[in-house]
C-alpha cells in the first residue's frame, strides 16, 4: 500500500503526460515482458511482441528486476519530446548515479556490460541506448498502436472527469485499486505488503496511464515531481468494436484519424498515431473540422486538434443514427 498525501499546492499541479513517454514505455513493456501479473491487453501484446525480441535489446532486459523494480535512472525527466532527446540523456547518467542505484543489490561479479555501466564506460551507455532504440524500433513501433490508442482514450475519460466533477473526482475515479480521501490518495497493492507513504510537499504528481501493468507503481526520487503509473480504463480494443459503419461514412483512415483524436494531438503526432504523412493528417483535418468534429487551436505555432462534443457521442455510439451525425 502507498499513501500519496497532497497539499493544496500540490492538487494544483497535477498533469498528465500528453502522449506517452519513451523511457516510460520502453520501461514498462520491457517489465511486462517477464511480469505475470498484467492486464489481458498486456497479454495478447506479449504475445505479438515475442517474436520481435532481439540480442541488442538485453541490456534494457536487464535493468528489470526480478520482481519488476526497474531503476530511477531509466525513466528521467525529459524536457524536450521525442526517442533521440531521451535516449541522450538515459546515456548521460552520471556513473555515480547509477552505482548508487544498482550496486546495493548487484552480485559481486557482474557482466561485463553491467560493470562497464557502473563504471561509466562508453561502449555499455552506447549498448543501453541501443538496445532503447532498437526495442522501440522493432517492437513498441510495429504493436504500440493499441496500446497508444488506450492511452489515449483513458486521457479522454480524464479530462471529461476534471471538466465535469473537478481534480476530486478524477483522483477519486482513477481505479478500483486507488482510494481517494482528501488530502490522501491510497494505491492497494496486488497483495499484502508494507505501507510506503510519500509526501508530495508542493512537487505536484505526474499521472501515467499504463495498459501494461495490473498495479499501481509509484515513481518518488529527491528534487523532482513524483509519477503514479496506473493501469489504463478497462476499454474494447480496436478489433472488439464494429468499426465498418464509421469507415463507410468517413472512409477508413479519416475514421481512423477521428479516433486517435480521442486524446488531443498535433499535426505531427496525428500522423505518427495513424501510420500517414503529415500533409494527408493535415488535409484529414481540415476536413473533420469543416465538418464540425474537431476543433483546431495554435499554441507556439504549433496546431493542436481535439473531438468536438459530436464527436465524442459520435464514437461513443450516443448517436441516434450514424447518417444524421455529420
Amino acid at each position: 500500500m502507498i499513501r500519496i498525501h497532497f497539499t493544496a499546492a500540490d492538487l494544483a499541479r497535477v498533469t498528465f503526460p500528453a502522449e506517452p513517454e519513451p523511457l516510460w514505455e520502453a520501461a514498462l513493456a520491457a517489465r511486462a515482458l517477464g511480469d505475470r501479473a498484467i492486464p489481458p491487453v498486456a497479454r495478447r501484446w506479449r504475445r505479438q511482441v515475442a517474436p520481435l525480441i532481439r540480442p541488442s535489446m538485453r541490456p534494457l532486459f536487464k535493468l528489470i528486476g526480478p520482481a519488476g523494480q526497474f531503476p530511477d535512472f531509466l525513466t528521467p525527466e525529459v524536457p524536450t519530446p521525442g526517442l533521440e532527446p531521451a535516449v541522450a540523456m538515459l546515456m548521460e547518467t552520471p556513473a555515480s548515479v547509477v552505482r548508487e542505484v544498482l550496486e546495493p543489490y548487484l552480485p559481486a561479479e557482474v557482466d561485463p556490460f553491467m560493470r562497464g555501466l557502473l563504471d561509466g564506460t562508453a561502449n555499455s551507455r552506447r549498448a543501453l541506448g541501443n538496445a532503447v532504440r532498437d526495442f522501440h524500433q522493432h517492437v513498441l513501433a510495429t504493436s504500440g498502436m493499441e496500446l497508444e490508442r488506450r492511452y489515449g482514450a483513458d486521457l479522454a475519460l480524464r479530462s471529461r472527469a476534471v471538466l465535469h466533477h473537478g481534480m476530486d473526482g478524477l483522483l477519486s475515479g482513477l481505479h478500483p485499486d486507488i482510494e481517494w480521501q482528501a488530502p490522501v490518495l491510497t494505491t492497494y497493492g496486488l497483495g499484502p505488503g508494507p505501507t510506503f507513504d510519500v509526501n508530495l510537499a508542493g512537487r505536484g504528481l505526474l499521472l501515467y496511464p499504463s495498459s501494461l501493468t495490473a498495479e499501481c507503481l509509484v515513481l518518488d526520487v529527491p528534487n523532482r515531481r513524483p509519477v503514479l503509473v496506473y493501469p489504463c480504463a478497462d476499454l474494447p480494443s480496436a478489433d472488439e468494436v464494429d468499426i465498418d459503419a464509421l469507415a463507410e461514412l468517413l472512409g477508413r483512415t479519416r475514421a481512423a484519424v477521428l479516433r486517435s483524436l480521442t486524446a488531443t494531438a498535433s499535426t505531427t503526432q496525428l500522423a505518427r498515431r495513424t501510420g500517414i504523412s503529415l500533409a494527408s493528417a493535415s488535409d484529414h483535418t481540415r476536413v473533420l473540422r469543416n465538418a464540425g468534429l474537431i476543433t483546431t487551436h495554435r499554441t507556439a505555432g504549433t496546431a493542436h486538434h481535439s473531438l468536438t462534443p459530436t464527436a465524442h457521442r459520435l464514437l461513443t455510439g450516443q448517436l441516434g443514427g450514424l447518417a444524421g451525425a455529420v
